[in-house]
């Protein structure tokens, strides 16, 4: 093609990639005169990275290094044609502005290679890209950095670009239950151990957050419930605006016997193990988000404990399961994001006909329209509404579908006050002969109140709706739960906690279950 620039303007730089722009930019600006003589007329310049300290770069090479993340410096610099600012704070999830912004005064001295104004909108995405994506890893107690001094350790435990902030949780509960008819008590003692590890990279992020929960009985008798929980998460910030996701997880907990599923007469219900896995990928276009992730899940169900010490296998239960979710959000505006989301999935049981003689293995589809409110720290979180079907490879069970409604509400209407509130739509698959399953919908809501700076107060609801099949027989389950907590916070380490809930569960023809608890204990964190 035919060269139709203007010999009197400053080429433009070539649409490459950021390695070879650099090297040409670099070579361009040492063979220029021009370049040498603003690089000697700096008065409290910027020094390379490598090689003689006393040598510094030019405006030039300085436009060119912070546009690719070479060379971030956090403080003001001054050079003989004016003041700027390079390495500003980046937001999460956004690219730092100093790697793609170079300061109006550098921009007017020097039309080089290297400076922004001619570099090419394509080139500049690529470049800011390139630059720190996230912010620097906050204090414990959510104190500004610039706000600590030296001799401040607040910061959790540091493992080299990692931070750790191990909590321990050790209460004392006394726990009164009423199952049908029988009534038991029981005082027990539960160590609560979770822990927080977080990177601080100027790219990429990964966090790992894991709990785990032993119960042991003081006085009474009562079923003592250990539970754990373990995940992982790594965000990779490709070019050109793709992020990579990765995740994978474990947890354990037994077995409610309020459960549908739950195994009739049995002291000790089957604990379920849940590995997790995940991989996705998402993209930004203009006033376009979209993301798609593969989830893996496979769960396996160990056995149950009868009244006679008898043990009760039930590895039928056990599942492989897959799922793909797309979503597609358009930007009205920073606080408003509507999206349509799309998923389909694949559950397979290991025995493929199961001890009630039925094939379960499943296919699940689902669609949902939501959006995604962020007005700051006021109000922030989404809602979705959508349908789900359910169809299992046995034509002698029914479809489960419904609508469903999921989301997560966060408004802090005056300062100390926060409201939380959860909704979300899950489809349960039955064990018994002839029933399919149930779609089960639940709501979690809190409100904290700070008292005082160091004392907060909270309360809680929950409520469950479960609703079976029609051809399951089986009346439709109801739950609730209310509970109240009081929060002191000793120093920034410690934080002794008080509390109270209670719970009722009931189902016309079934075992109704009330259950209440009073809870002292300790927090330690770092």
């Amino acid at each position: 093609m035919r060269d139709r620039r203007d010999t009197n303007q400053t080429p433009k730089a070539p649409r490459c990639a950021g390695l070879r722009l650099t090297v040409s930019a670099l070579c361009l600006i040492a063979a220029s005169p021009a370049a040498h003589a603003q690089s000697a007329s700096t008065t409290n310049g910027l020094y390379q990275l490598r090689g003689t300290s006393e040598q510094p770069l030019s405006a030039d090479q300085s436009a060119a290094a912070s546009l690719y993340g070479a060379l971030p410096v956090p403080k003001p610099v001054t050079t003989s044609a004016g003041t700027g600012t390079f390495g500003a704070s980046a937001t999460p999830g956004t690219a730092d502005p100093s790697a793609s912004t170079i300061q109006p005064d550098l921009q007017e001295t020097t039309g080089a290679i290297g400076s922004p104004s001619n570099l090419s909108a394509a080139d500049q995405d690529y470049a800011a890209s390139l630059a720190r994506q996230n912010a620097r890893t906050g204090t414990v107690d959510d104190l500004p950095l610039d706000a600590l001094s030296e001799e401040d350790d607040v910061t959790g435990i540091s493992l080299g670009t990692l931070t750790l902030r191990p909590t321990l949780d050790q209460r004392v509960v006394y726990e009164s239950v009423r199952f049908g008819s029988g009534r038991t008590n029981r005082t027990y003692s539960q160590t609560t151990l979770s822990g927080v590890l977080e990177s601080d990279w100027s790219r990429h992020q990964l966090r790992i957050d894991g709990s785990g929960t032993w119960q042991e009985n003081i006085s009474g008798t009562g079923t003592e419930s250990p539970s754990a929980n373990l995940n992982a998460l790594l965000n990779l910030d490709l070019v050109n605006d793709f992020t990579a996701i990765l995740g994978t997880g474990y947890s354990y907990s037994q077995e409610s016997r309020t459960d549908p599923n739950a195994i009739s007469g049995a002291t000790t219900q089957s604990g379920i193990h849940e590995l997790r896995a995940s991989v996705g990928l998402a993209k930004n276009l203009g006033l376009l988000r979209g993301t798609t992730t593969l989830d893996i899940t496979r769960r396996l169900y160990g056995d149950a404990t009868l009244a006679n010490g008898n043990s009760l296998s039930v590895n039928d239960r056990d599942t492989l399961g897959a799922e793909v979710t797309s979503r597609i959000g358009y930007q009205v505006s920073p606080a408003l994001v509507p999206f349509l989301e799309a998923s389909i999935g694949r559950e397979k049981y290991d025995r493929r006909i199961d001890s009630t003689g039925a094939e379960r293995s499943s296919t699940t589809m689902g669609a949902r329209a939501g959006a995604e409110i962020n007005l700051g720290e006021k109000l922030s979180g989404e809602f979705a509404a959508g349908y789900v079907l359910r169809s299992f490879d046995d034509a002698n069970l029914a479809d489960i579908s419904g609508l469903t409604v999921d989301g997560e509400l966060n408004w802090s209407p005056a300062r100390g006050t926060d409201v939380n509130v959860g909704l979300a739509t899950t489809l349960q698959t039955s064990t018994a002969a002839g029933q399919s399953g149930a779609v089960v919908y639940e709501l979690d809501s809190t409100l904290s109140q700070q008292i005082r700076n160091n004392l907060v107060a909270s309360l809680g609801a929950t409520a469950s709706y479960t609703n079976y099949d029609t051809g399951s027989g089986r009346n439709n389950q109801r739950s609730y739960g209310a509970s109240t907590a009081l929060t002191w916070t000793v120093n920034r380490y410690l934080d002794l906690e008080a509390d109270a809930s209670y719970e009722q569960t009931k189902e016309t023809g079934g075992t109704d279950e009330e259950t209440m608890r009073l809870g002292l204990g300790l927090k330690l964190r770092r």
